[in-house]
């Protein structure tokens, strides 16, 4: 005869009766006297996070999904937990496991789509939605989101046809509202989408996410009308929202800010004798082998990068990694302050360790024959890793793009990114510019301590003359001209994984080039920050009165 436990048998029969608050309180009580069924597991988490304990409802369902791998419903309620705490990749993780449960999951689908946006892979995004909308023909959602992703991609007619079939199940969904007014922006009629978009910000219904999201369009829509005081308006009220959302978890105390970190860091370079910067702990022999030249390119977030990692691209010779920090992940140990000391002094054995991490993961990125390919390592803020690579790789050569101070802060503060630690900086002017100024610090101390292969690229010299700058910039890297590199426009892709991306699209263009002019008025509090290197790069001076 086999006994039921009283306390799992009084969960279980509040759970058939539907008696939600009753199941989570005898769970609880069930926990506390040691009981760890995956039932009583999910259900205390449940009453957990109603109290706001999140990170214990976590460790509870994390439980119960190891006894019981195959519980649905312990990673279906892990997995939105994940996600909301931004454990992006191990909530992608839980949705996976569900699907691998149960295929047709329709929340799993839609859930997995969310992460893989968060985790920037649209591709994987797109097939969970599409998927998604075929599980539930019924449901707008999925093609709402659809619509969106379209129009991102500059598919009008497809975001429009999206759009309108999800407004025929749920009239007046957001997303397909959304879509639409992107497309009408992409078709030039920017008063069109504004109109449509106003209207959305009054709904009470509207979440921080989304109200975010709609002033993000809005204020595309007044830029391209040239109404710069109500785009900036909405640039600002996006940012508080985004402010607020993420300051918990980037916006703790100011000395572990990332500006406050990379001044440190330039503090340290410039106190170490230049000698120990200088003394090489051998060269890179793995690169060496693995590489015919080894090429990181690098500056600050919207200054020309992904325009030169696309044209470089094109290069038969060449092959791009983009935007992936396999230099973090090769040299965690060398990281922090104690850290920079083990760097000054590294030996030889110890840089070959990280060498070949590093290695090892392009390799995995990119396949094992590179050995005669020209390896860019393209990431902005590997700018703040210059000791590192002038440490561990002497004999790299480095491209540091550059554009106008006021265009890069004003466009960091302008474009919505994923919120990161670095990211996070961008919400605000004052934190933009004093992040870049911190950045370009560091690489000013770098480049006169450090024994570099450096070359500066202007963006504003890309633009105005193409060919012999970019005749150049392969000259350095040691690779010859090739008409390809021409093509970058058609090597952007459908998803615009950055914000760069949709410009690119269009081909070679100075739209962007002074944009900070069209809002001076508002830049004046920063220009004090950005006017030293206005003038270190050359950069016409901003005038007496902005």
């Amino acid at each position: 005869m086999t006994v039921v436990d009283p306390d799992y048998a009084a969960v279980a029969d509040a759970v058939r009766r539907q008696d939600r608050p009753l199941a989570i309180n005898l769970a609880a009580r069930a926990l506390k006297r040691g009981h760890n069924h995956p039932l009583i597991l999910v259900l205390a988490a449940e009453g957990l996070e109603e109290r706001g304990k999140a990170a214990q409802a976590l460790d509870l369902l994390r439980a119960a999904t190891r006894a019981a791998p195959k519980n649905r419903v312990a990673w279906m309620r892990l997995a939105p937990l994940l996600a909301r705490q931004r454990k992006f990749e191990e909530a992608a993780a839980a949705f996976d496991a569900v699907l691998a449960i149960d295929p047709d999951s329709f929340g799993a689908l839609m859930g997995a789509g969310e992460m893989r946006l968060q985790l920037r892979d649209p591709t994987a995004a797109e097939h969970h939605y599409r998927r998604a909308a075929e599980v539930a023909p019924g449901s707008a959602a999925p093609l709402a989101v659809l619509a969106v992703m379209a129009a991102q991609k500059r598919n009008v007619e497809e975001a429009r046809e999206l759009a309108a079939r999800a407004a025929a199940i749920t009239p007046g969904i957001l997303g397909a509202e959304m879509a639409v007014a992107r497309a009408e922006l992409l078709e030039g009629r920017p008063a069109l989408a504004e109109a449509r978009l106003t209207p959305l910000l009054g709904r009470t219904e509207l979440d921080d996410e989304n109200r975010a999201g709609v002033l993000d369009v809005r204020a595309e829509a007044f830029d391209a009308q040239g109404r710069t005081d109500e785009a900036f308006g909405d640039y600002e009220a996006r940012n508080a929202i985004l402010l607020r959302l993420n300051t918990t978890q980037f916006g703790g105390e100011s000395a572990q800010r990332l500006p406050q970190i990379t001044r440190r860091l330039t503090t340290f370079v410039a106190m170490e004798a230049e000698d120990a910067w200088r003394a090489s702990p051998g060269e890179d022999s793995r690169g060496l082998r693995s590489v015919r030249r080894h090429v990181f390119l690098l500056g600050f977030p919207r200054s020309g990068t992904t325009l030169l990692e696309k044209v470089l691209g094109g290069h038969p010779q060449a092959v791009t990694l983009e935007e992936v920090n396999h230099l973090t992940a090769a040299t965690l140990d060398l990281r922090g302050e104690a850290g920079w000391r083990r760097l000054a002094r590294l030996t030889q054995a110890e840089a070959d360790v990280c060498r070949e991490t590093y290695w090892r993961l392009v390799r995995g990125s990119l396949g094992d024959d590179l050995s005669d390919k020209i390896l860019v390592d393209k990431l902005p803020l590997h700018t703040l890793d210059l000791p590192m690579i002038a440490r561990l790789f002497p004999d790299a050569r480095i491209l540091l793009a550059l554009r106008d101070p006021r265009d890069v802060v004003l466009s960091c503060y302008r474009r919505r990114f994923q919120v990161n630690l670095a990211m996070f900086e961008f919400l605000t002017l004052r934190g933009a510019a004093d992040f870049y100024d911190a950045a370009m610090g560091l690489a000013n101390i770098a480049r006169s301590r450090l024994p570099l292969i450096l070359r500066e690229v202007r963006h504003e010299t890309v633009i105005a003359d193409f060919d012999r700058e970019v005749g150049e910039i392969l000259d350095f890297i040691g690779a010859e001209w090739d008409p390809a590199v021409r093509d970058f426009a058609d090597r952007v892709g459908g998803h615009m994984r950055t914000p760069s991306y949709a410009q690119l699209a269009r081909g070679l263009n100075a739209d962007g080039v002074g944009q900070w002019r069209r809002y001076e008025r508002q830049m004046a509090p920063i220009l004090d920050v950005l006017d030293p290197w206005v003038a270190q790069f050359g950069y016409p001076p901003t005038p007496p009165d902005a």
